[in-house]
């Protein structure tokens, strides 16, 4: 009887045994194959160890970089136009760093009286690119008297500062003088006109002697008024022609001489 159970123990004990390693067998493949899933995929990086890093990167902007030019207005002395009409100025901008990599802005100020960086914009314009010290000219129609100014703009980022960097130029200034034209054709019309008349009433001086010596009838009084009256005339052109010259305001016109001819004859 003992030898009995104890083979039926035995032989139960083999069947679990069996099924046993069946099951470590299955287990031992599952684990392999969730192994190489977890090594071969990206999901274990979510169970490694990692800092975080919080900022902001800034994608570089090549076209506003600083192309190392530099500009410069090369002139420091004003300006000074004479004109009562619309007419051009220009100033002078000079490129003292390197070559400029695109163009640039510029405007331009005027002001009655004063300074004109305190006065009003009237226009704007482009500064093509200049190459290294290389010059170009800025130009702009004005149409009044005053003082006028160029403002120019640096390449952006120049020097390295990200706010913009301005430049201004010499003043030029413009004039109108209006009664300067009126003088100078006064003066030319009294030097084309006193030396005729005076030759034309030494003329009438002669013929009145000449005709005083044929006509003895008429009385010598009256020949002389005459030439006194002719020679009063000539007198007081020729003063007129001097104050003419020292002052140009002062002209005797064509009309009043033709008067005073038509008075003595």
């Amino acid at each position: 009887m003992i030898d009995i159970r104890y083979t039926r123990i035995r032989k139960f004990g083999k069947k679990n045994r069996k099924l046993r390693m069946g099951i470590q067998l299955f287990l031992t493949c599952y684990l392999l194959i969730l192994s190489i899933g977890y090594f071969t995929s990206n999901t274990g990086a979510y169970f490694n160890d990692h800092s975080n890093v919080t900022g902001v990167i800034q994608v570089a902007n090549w076209d506003n970089e600083w192309d190392k030019s530099s500009l410069k207005f090369p002139n420091v002395t004003d300006q000074k136009i004479e004109s009562c009409e619309a007419t051009e100025i220009s100033v002078v901008i000079m490129n003292k760093g390197s070559d400029m990599k695109g163009p640039s802005q510029y405007e331009v100020y005027y002001s009655e009286k004063g300074n004109p960086k305190k006065g009003e914009k009237i226009g704007e314009g482009i500064i093509n690119p200049i190459l290294a010290n290389k010059e170009s000219i800025l130009k702009f129609i004005v149409e009044k008297p005053g003082s006028y100014k160029f403002r120019a703009f640096q390449r952006p980022n120049h020097a390295f500062k990200a706010e913009r960097q301005d430049l201004w130029s010499e003043t030029v200034i413009v004039t109108c003088i209006k009664n300067k034209d009126q003088n100078t054709k006064n003066n030319n019309l009294i030097d084309q006109q006193t030396p005729e008349s005076i030759q034309k009433d030494q003329g009438k001086i002669q013929q009145l002697n000449k005709s005083s010596s044929q006509n003895k009838e008429q009385p010598t009084e009256l020949n002389d008024s005459d030439n006194g009256q002719i020679k009063d005339t000539i007198q007081s052109k020729n003063e007129q022609t001097d104050n003419a010259e020292t002052n140009p305001n002062q002209s005797t016109s064509s009309e009043n001489l033709a008067e005073t001819e038509k008075t003595n004859t």
